[in-house]
C-alpha cells in the first residue's frame, strides 16, 4: 500500500475545515457594503489641436534629422554624387576617378539570377548595354 493511501485510510479525504451554509451567498454583498464609496471618474480633458499633431510633428522631425543627418555624413565622406537619372555614367566616371572611393555592396536578399533579371530587363538592346556601361562583349557571346 502506497503512502497517501495510508493516509486516506487513516484519515479519511474530507479536511478538518469547513464553511457555514450560505456564507458565500452574502459574502459579496457584505463586502460591497464595507467599502467606502468611489468618487466619478474624471472625464479627460479635451485635446488641443497642438496635443493632437504633436506626435506627428516630432516623429516628421525626427526623420528630417536623420536625413540631415545622412546628408552631412555624405558630404564630409567626400564620395561623389550619384544621380538617379542615369547612374551607370556617374557610377563609370567615379570609376575612372583613381581618386574616388567607391564601395560596392549589393543586397543579399538578391540572388545573381535576380540581378541578372534585373539589369536585363532595363535593356531591350545589347549596344544600349554595350554604351551605358562602355564595355565591349566578346564575339563568342554575340548570340
Amino acid at each position: 500500500m502506497k503512502e497517501e493511501e495510508k493516509i486516506i485510510a487513516r484519515f479519511g479525504r474530507k479536511g478538518p475545515w469547513s464553511v457555514p451554509e450560505g456564507y458565500f451567498d452574502s459574502l459579496s454583498q457584505e463586502i460591497a457594503a464595507k467599502l467606502p464609496e468611489m468618487p466619478e471618474a474624471e472625464k479627460p480633458a479635451k485635446l488641443t489641436p497642438w496635443q493632437r499633431v504633436k506626435p506627428y510633428a516630432y516623429l516628421a522631425a525626427m526623420f528630417a534629422g536623420i536625413w540631415c543627418m545622412m546628408q552631412m555624413f555624405h558630404h564630409i565622406s567626400g564620395v561623389g554624387t550619384l544621380s538617379l537619372d542615369n547612374p551607370p555614367e556617374h557610377i563609370a566616371a567615379l570609376m575612372a576617378d583613381e581618386d574616388a572611393e567607391v564601395s560596392y555592396s549589393l543586397p543579399s536578399a538578391f540572388s545573381d539570377a535576380e540581378l541578372i533579371e534585373e539589369i536585363s530587363s532595363q535593356y531591350s538592346d545589347i549596344d544600349q548595354f554595350k554604351e551605358d556601361f562602355g564595355v565591349e562583349i566578346e564575339s563568342k557571346y554575340n548570340d
